[in-house]
């Protein structure tokens, strides 16, 4: 009997629980023998013990995160299921030869690859040592003509998104700088989530829909006029080129999904689980008739997951409204200049007609901090909202003003890096701080409140008005800095 198909079963199911303790009775449910022949078929199919196996892949795992990620050695031990450090240490030198921390300062490349049919994971790109992958096992002719004519592929390993995720301190709140973050990390490239934030000019715009409250104010598609701009310029910050593929050209999805699967590169889709918002396409089965992947609304719809954790999403083309590929290939990087000068328009401009639409004008800048203001001044101060829809609207302008934390954060970063404007950087950082602590303030009045009882009192959104104008006078302050460090850049 031809076995090759569940070793790679065995791989695809060791590789989604790489994190856990190995259950061995649950890997006997999940491929449909019991443990003494699955170890048995497992040597005879590829020549190496299960348990060999499933150790090395804990040490590419482990190595993965020891070259691309901040966190210590014994962090990363216990993250592998490993009982202490020098049980951990033990068994990464008899599989690479060096202990981690050896490995660490060594030239060892980690990357992503096809480890054996279907199953792309984390190995150590140039050592020698055959027992991180079972590539061999495709010389068999069934599974030749199985990677032919798969109908599935899914990539484990990568990172997980969701709401208020922390990583390198960060605390975490927007969708696609997030995805982007996840997914460069699964191809091997790590980039903080703030240079992302920065580089898509979220962190200085505040949007005001003209005709009031709008729930799609706070969308990235409403930042400029072009609705694809941010996502250019994310992916020039990166140094990524990538293909965006909108509504009309639907007919192409399940294509390039499959193709870049196909290739061991996970897509970012809009709106595949939940609203129109950045999720993570990570798999296909049924020749992709379901997803697999990450979404940030996945916890809130009715979606089943599989065993690491991925959404499995039936019937998604319906909703998808837009899917980026991202290419292996190196672009030319966004200047800082070019980032600061973005930034300079986005707090100097008054008025965006998204999609280039005068139906879908917003208000920026001080005009938008200026209207929303007159609105909580004025006395029919929910414009039509309900409650609970006015509360949400609320938070989501007081998130994007809170933002200007991040954007106080990259002007800091650039004053080490140009000695020659560090006073004025450090000024204009100072007072974008300023301005996004206005918001906080805002969330501290109302703290021991209920939001609407709070909201519903003219004393207190008139204490809010005025936390909104201060914000914007720091803001119109910063924009002169801004401008003079622009003249000396």
């Amino acid at each position: 009997m031809d076995y090759t198909m569940d070793v790679c079963r065995v791989s695809a199911w060791i590789e989604a629980n790489i994190m856990h303790k190995i259950d061995f009775e649950e890997m006997e449910k999940v491929v449909g023998y019991s443990y003494p022949h699955i170890c048995d078929f497992f040597k005879q199919v590829t020549n190496i013990s299960l348990s060999r196996y499933i150790s090395a892949r804990k040490v590419a795992n482990a190595a993965f995160e020891i070259r691309h990620s901040k966190q210590n050695i014994t962090m990363i031990a216990e993250n592998f299921d490993f009982s202490n450090v020098d049980t951990f240490t033990r068994v990464f030198k008899r599989v690479t030869g060096l202990t981690p921390s050896q490995f660490k300062k060594s030239d060892y490349l980690c990357g992503r690859q096809i480890i054996c049919p279907s199953v792309f994971a984390p190995v150590i790109l140039n050592h020698q040592n055959p027992i991180f992958t079972l590539q061999h096992i495709k010389e068999v002719n069934v599974m030749s003509e199985m990677k032919e004519t798969a109908n599935s592929r899914v990539l484990y390993g990568v990172p997980k998104v969701y709401w208020e995720r922390e990583l390198d301190g960060e605390i975490q709140h927007s969708p696609f700088p997030m995805c982007l973050q996840s997914v460069l990390s699964y191809m091997g490239q790590e980039i903080r989530y703030s240079q992302l934030l920065v580089a898509t000019g979220a962190v200085f715009r505040q949007r005001w829909y003209h005709k009031g409250w709008s729930f799609a104010a706070v969308d990235y598609r409403k930042i400029y006029d072009d609705p694809d701009k941010p996502f250019a310029l994310a992916f020039k910050a990166a140094g990524r080129n990538y293909k965006l593929y909108g509504e009309n050209e639907k007919s192409k999805y399940l294509d390039v999904i499959k193709s870049e699967l196909d290739c061991g590169r996970p897509v970012i889709a809009l709106g595949v689980v939940g609203p129109p918002e950045p999720g993570i396409v990570t798999g296909y089965r049924e020749n992709g008739e379901t997803l697999l992947g990450w979404s940030l609304f996945q916890d809130y719809e009715d979606c089943d997951t599989d065993e690491a954790g991925y959404f499995i999403k039936n019937d998604w083309l319906g909703g998808t409204e837009t899917i980026m590929s991202i290419s292996e290939e190196i672009s030319v990087l966004a200047t800082d200049k070019e980032i600061l000068e973005n930034a300079y328009m986005l707090i100097t401009t008054d008025k965006i007609e998204c999609y280039h639409s005068p139906d879908d004008l917003h208000y920026g800048a001080q005009a938008a901090y200026e209207a929303w203001a007159a609105m909580l001044e004025s006395a029919d101060y929910l414009n039509g909202m309900d409650e609970g829809a006015f509360e949400a609207c609320q938070c989501d302008q007081e998130g994007m003003l809170e933002s200007r934390a991040y954007a106080a954060t990259y002007m800091e970063s650039l004053a080490g890096k140009y000695p020659h404007l560090a006073a004025l950087l450090k000024k204009c950082a100072r007072l974008l701080k300023s301005a996004a602590d206005c918001a906080t303030e805002m969330r501290t009045l109302r703290e021991d409140h209920n939001f609407a009882e709070f909201f519903a009192s003219p004393e207190h959104r008139t204490q809010i008005a005025m936390l909104i104008r201060k914000a914007a006078t720091h803001e119109k302050d910063a924009c002169v800095v801004l401008g003079e460090v622009l003249n000396k850049v």
